[in-house]
């Protein structure tokens, strides 16, 4: 699947972001879906303008709400039989193709989308609960009936009987349907970012273009020789992951492991004669437990050799850290 990289680098007086155009992505040229999302996104903040959007408005109904309700989830079925497909997806023999309990049951099943966790920051909106600043919009989504997601059942009420159902037409379904509208535009884009050095993320714009919503993301600059990615616990809610470039982890992996043979070889070679050199000064065996203080001058040794073969090779090390660099990647769940 093609991906746009994005460049985004650091200046040295202050930051400065900017992007550069270093590769290609699916239908960027005439992306409908995200100009739409746009368009949608700027009609909810005309209303924030007009109303103060708090946790006690969420009941708010309007034909207005109703009808940005249904022409999110329009797009929201759209871009997810898109998704389908572009997934590797087949239409069924019946050729009756459902967005939810198949299209987005796939993409659940493959990007665990239903976790992916959407911030309500945008200045417009002031929610102080938790329930209403932090949203798994996609909860659900790939669900049908009861078991679905309140602004999908709100949906089909209001889009079979109006009438009977305006009342659900409210902000609350609109603004849980727009974020997962947001989460699903996000993925179709698939865009990855050059950070350069920065991998604090302080310059990755965590609105991804959009203005009232902002995503988690999962920011790990630890080097393991085990490992070459640490899960944090919050891993399966974030939808962008900040990490280091192959090629400059393995850089840095391969310092330590030199390190690491350099140490165990020293101190294989030098171990016994430490230990005599230790037990000489000790008059009387008999009163020392004589394994434990092996293992203590071994465990002492084995430091010092640390310390000694970490300075030698400082300065490769220091230049192997110095050379990571950072990039952001959608989370596909690939770790």
């Amino acid at each position: 699947m093609p991906t746009l990289l994005l460049k985004c680098k650091t200046q040295s007086i202050g930051f400065e972001c900017y992007l550069e155009t270093t590769g290609t992505i699916r239908n960027m040229n005439n992306n409908l879906y995200w100009s739409i999302f746009k368009n949608l996104e700027k009609e909810l903040i005309h209303l924030s303008n007009e109303i103060h959007i708090d946790d006690n408005q969420l009941n708010i109904y309007s034909i207005k709400i109703t009808e940005l309700l249904i022409r999110t989830v329009v797009e929201v079925e759209s871009i997810s039989k898109e998704l389908y497909f572009i997934m590797g997806g087949s239409k069924p023999n019946n050729n009756e193709l459902f967005f939810d309990t198949d299209c987005i049951n796939l993409i659940e099943t493959n990007w665990l989308l239903s976790k992916k966790k959407v911030l309500v920051t945008s200045p417009n909106f002031h929610f102080s609960q938790v329930d209403n600043q932090i949203l798994t919009p996609l909860k659900k989504a790939n669900k049908r009936g009861n078991s679905s997601a309140d602004w999908l059942k709100a949906y089909q009420a209001v889009k079979h009987n109006r009438a009977e159902n305006f009342k659900k037409g409210n902000l609350k379904n609109l603004i849980r349907a727009l974020a997962g509208l947001y989460v699903l535009n996000i993925y179709y884009k698939d865009i990855s970012y050059d950070l350069e050095k920065d991998g604090t993320g302080i310059n990755f714009d965590a609105n991804v273009g959009g203005e009232i919503f902002s995503i988690k993301t999962h920011i790990n600059q630890t080097v393991s020789i085990q490992i070459d990615f640490q899960k944090n616990p919050d891993y399966d809610e974030c939808i962008y992951i900040i990490l280091h470039t192959d090629e400059t982890r393995k850089n840095v992996q391969e310092s330590m492991i030199m390190i690491n043979d350099k140490t165990q070889n020293r101190y294989s070679e030098n171990l016994g004669n430490e230990v005599i050199k230790q037990l000489s000064g000790i008059k009387k065996y008999s009163e020392i437990n004589l394994n434990e203080k092996v293992q203590e001058i071994a465990r002492k040794f084995e430091s010092e050799i640390r310390t000694q073969v970490s300075k030698e090779n400082a300065h490769m090390l220091i230049e192997s850290f110095n050379g990571l660099r950072y990039k952001a990647i959608l989370n596909k769940q690939q770790f």
